[in-house]
């Protein structure tokens, strides 16, 4: 059996390391240039599902660097915020013990990446930018916007809410436009800083509801180990570039807010959206404004909030979806990688146990659609009625 993956993010390359595990020939097509060549977040949560599948993906060695170059396992809480750092809410009590079975973990998005590329330069190909597929007996040939055609047993479209995949194989499909865009930073993390930064801000993820319906959500990163040390210890031969601790943050506000259009907003400058952030967190508490005012100004990049339709179905056929090509969530819960983490142990599994019955493959693709679309969709729906909480108890807090 040969597999296609179209699109190099943290669910394609998942499942690109679940199959090689289990023997399965895949090949890995990305349309970046490079492995860092666009903005794509910073930090990500990975919870208890998240880890199980990268476990059954990964080799033993690259799991174990994994855990060691993630923040300590913690619980998720809750916890919410006002502008000036105070905790407004918090859906469960602090725990003096983590119960590791269930805990959360969070990973730097590139080095998670980097993570799931290792010893895999012979099977991931950049700059090849996917445009069609074609059905020829019981193959499926992918076409390259440079001429290149690949032929395999299965194309996986894992090239995420924007999937040319996706707008092949389900034409109908669509998206939901939540009218939100983002603004993300990142703020280093250092001993003087670490002492004015309040310490409800450490440990998860913490909304801060601030006036006028803006969200501003921060989160750290801080490895159990320096990653060179890590590397070191558990995969000497790997490529994992190293990362400092820091604090992440993203502006939410309606689109209107940012006072222009989407051209300009998604073209502007690092310069100038860090400034558009700053001024529209200029009534906020000085700790945040610190925050902001002390960030790297040239990593920050802006980000539309959109989640898709979670009702799209298909023949079962030699094409299928993983990850945010056909369940996009909102940032809300923090669900999103984690799901399409799931997908990719899931549909690893269902080929290996096919791979030498290729009259039951699209059985296989068949049962892990079925289950694909009840958990996914599932998770954009709690994502957005997620969402629409906060948005209801922000009301709240306005008209009080």
């Amino acid at each position: 059996m040969h597999v296609l993956i179209v699109g190099a993010g943290v669910g394609g390359l998942c499942l690109a390391q679940g199959l090689r595990k289990r023997g399965i020939g895949v090949v890995v097509l990305e349309r970046d240039v490079a492995s860092d060549a666009r903005a794509q977040g910073l930090r990500l949560k990975i919870d208890a599902l998240g880890r199980s599948a990268l476990a059954d993906c990964l080799n033993d060695d690259y799991y174990q660097l994994l855990a060691a170059t993630a923040n300590k396992p913690y619980q998720s809480r809750g916890v919410t915020l006002d502008e000036n750092l105070n905790e407004l809410h918090s859906a469960v009590p602090a725990q003096s013990t983590v119960d590791e079975a269930t805990a959360s973990i969070v990973v730097n998005r590139h080095t998670l990446r980097q993570i799931l590329m290792s010893e895999t330069s012979d099977h991931v190909f950049f700059d090849k930018e996917f445009e069609r597929y074609e059905l020829l007996d019981d193959r499926v040939v992918a076409y390259c916007r440079d001429g290149s055609a690949w032929v395999a047993d299965v194309l996986v479209g894992a090239d995420g809410i924007n999937s040319a995949v996706r707008r092949q194989l389900v034409p109908d499909s669509g998206l939901i436009d939540t009218g939100l865009w983002s603004i993300y930073g990142q703020l280093m993390l250092d001993e003087q800083n670490r002492r004015w930064i309040p310490p409800n801000v450490f440990g998860g993820s913490r909304p801060v509801l601030g006036p006028e319906g803006r969200t501003l959500a921060l989160g750290t990163f801080q490895p159990q180990m320096p990653i060179t040390d890590a590397v070191a210890e558990f995969a000497p031969k790997a490529d994992i570039t190293p990362v400092d601790d820091y604090l992440k943050w993203n502006l939410i506000a309606p689109a209107e807010q940012f006072g222009v259009d989407e051209a300009a907003f998604f073209g502007g400058s690092p310069e100038w959206l860090h400034a558009k952030a700053c001024e529209m967190t200029a009534e906020w508490g000085p700790a945040v404004r610190r925050i902001l005012d002390e960030s790297l100004v040239a990593v920050t990049f802006p980000l539309s909030i959109r989640a898709s339709r979670p009702d799209a179905t298909w023949p079962t056929g030699r094409v299928t979806l993983l990850g945010d090509a056909v369940h996009a969530t909102t940032p809300v819960g923090g669900v999103g990688a984690n799901v399409a983490l799931r997908d990719a142990a899931a549909l690893a599994r269902n080929l290996a146990e096919v791979a030498e019955f290729p009259d039951l493959l699209l059985q296989a693709i068949g049962q892990y659609e079925t289950d694909m679309r009840e958990y996914g969709y599932q998770a954009v729906r709690d994502s957005l009625a997620g969402a629409e909480r906060i948005l209801r108890s922000r009301r709240l807090l306005d008209n009080e």
